[in-house]
C-alpha cells in the first residue's frame, strides 16, 4: 500500500523522495545535511550514503531505499 500511496503522491517507489522537486538548491543541500546530521548521531558516525537506484536521489543508511551490500572475503 505505501508503493502506491508513493505513486500518488508524487515520490520515488523505492526511497519515498519527492519527484520533480522545484525547490531551491540550498534547500535541498541544507535537507540532506539536516538528514545526515540526524543519523548521525545514534549512529555516532556519520551515516554511508548511496544513490536510490531508481530516482538517483542520495539515500542514507537506516533510510527506505537503502541496500546493505556489505562484501564478506575469507582471508585463510
Amino acid at each position: 500500500m505505501k508503493y502506491v500511496w508513493r505513486r500518488l503522491t508524487g515520490r520515488c517507489t523505492v526511497c519515498g523522495q519527492k519527484l520533480n522537486s522545484k525547490r531551491a538548491i540550498t534547500e535541498r543541500i541544507s535537507e540532506i545535511n539536516d538528514r545526515a546530521n540526524r543519523l548521525a548521531k545514534p549512529l555516532g558516525r556519520w551515516p554511508q550514503v548511496q544513490n536510490c537506484t531508481k530516482c538517483h536521489k542520495i539515500v542514507f543508511e537506516s533510510e527506505s531505499g537503502f541496500v546493505q551490500s556489505l562484501l564478506l572475503i575469507d582471508m585463510e
